[in-house]
């Protein structure tokens, strides 16, 4: 068993991917392990992989998928063979520093934490953030857990308990985008502790061929509705859901919003886009999954612009 293994999913990213794996297989951790998990790539990719496993056998594991999952997919595909005391997520067209897993894995044992949080800089925005403040971490409770899911956040920037992943059962919903929406919401909910490395650890990057930087409209409202049918589902089962679901709604309200304003814009560029269908259907959506009245939410109130607001009630 590694002490940390690191699942990247792979998809027509022949240019990035090299020098992402470089840091990875550079880690000052030495016991840990790098699933690649071509997710069905129609460029180069899987030749920069095999080239990578060939070179650094001891450490990397290259998984040929010849059926396209999407993100989500091919982590659940990495999940699979992964072996790791921990485990964490790299997107394919980021960077992370070589000593981030050292770190996290220092960290994550000298605490007995479930999930570490640490630092990362988002190149788009020139800024960094780290979200799981120091006030959030430690044995968690209600205030914390509903904290740390309204605060946002990527699974990349994180390190899980392996037996967390295991014995929550959940799995990454495929051929979405949105996919990890409500699965970090999930481990927040179940994690007994939580710790923080207070660095700048990971490189968020964001370029044209990058699947964040552009989602035609039509396609975010599919998977926007979705992802809010996922949060509900999963988290309402949740045996402690009463103490978190103010900030549940609050993401669902957030998901809804957002929806909404991207509809409302792209219909008055395009003539036959229905948007007043699609505002209609998420409104009834997101009234059906909220019990708190949308005004007395604190969250809402505290983190969605009054502008949105009037929209997404109007």
């Amino acid at each position: 068993m590694a002490k940390v293994s690191v699942i990247v999913p792979a998809y027509n990213c022949e240019k990035t991917l090299a020098q992402c794996l470089g840091n990875l297989v550079h880690q000052s951790l030495s016991d840990i392990e790098i699933i690649i998990v071509n997710d069905a790539s129609t460029d180069g990719t899987w030749d920069v992989i095999t080239r990578c496993e060939a070179q650094f056998s001891d450490k990397v594991m290259a998984i040929n998928s010849t059926e396209n999952k999407g993100a989500g997919g091919a982590r659940n595909v990495g999940l699979m063979y992964a072996s790791g005391e921990y485990i964490g997520f790299v997107d394919s067209d980021d960077i992370v520093a070589t000593d981030m897993y050292e770190k996290l894995y220092n960290k994550a044992k000298m605490g007995n934490y479930d999930i570490v949080d640490c630092g990362y800089y988002n190149e788009e925005k020139n800024s960094s953030i780290v979200h799981a403040s120091d006030e959030l971490t430690g044995d968690l409770d209600g205030y914390k857990r509903s904290e740390l899911i309204v605060s946002g956040g990527y699974l990349w920037s994180h390190l899980f308990k392996r037996e967390l992943i295991v014995d929550s059962g959940i799995v990454f919903r495929e051929n979405v985008i949105l996919e990890d929406c409500e699965y970090l919401m999930y481990m927040f909910a179940i994690a007994k502790r939580v710790g923080n490395v207070k660095e700048v650890l990971y490189n968020y990057r964001c370029f044209d061929t990058s699947a964040s930087k552009y989602v035609n409209p039509d396609k975010y409202y599919k998977n926007a509705t979705a992802a809010m049918d996922a949060v509900h589902e999963k988290m309402s089962a949740l045996s402690n859901y009463e103490e978190i679901k103010m900030a549940v709604e609050y993401v669902i309200i957030q998901l809804a919003s957002y929806t909404t304003n991207m509809s409302l814009v792209y219909g008055a560029k395009e003539k036959n886009y229905d948007a007043k269908e699609k505002v209609k259907t998420v409104y009834e959506k997101m009234m059906s999954y909220i019990t708190i009245p949308i005004m007395e939410n604190e969250y809402v109130r505290n983190k969605i612009k009054e502008e949105d607001l009037r929209i997404l009630l109007r």
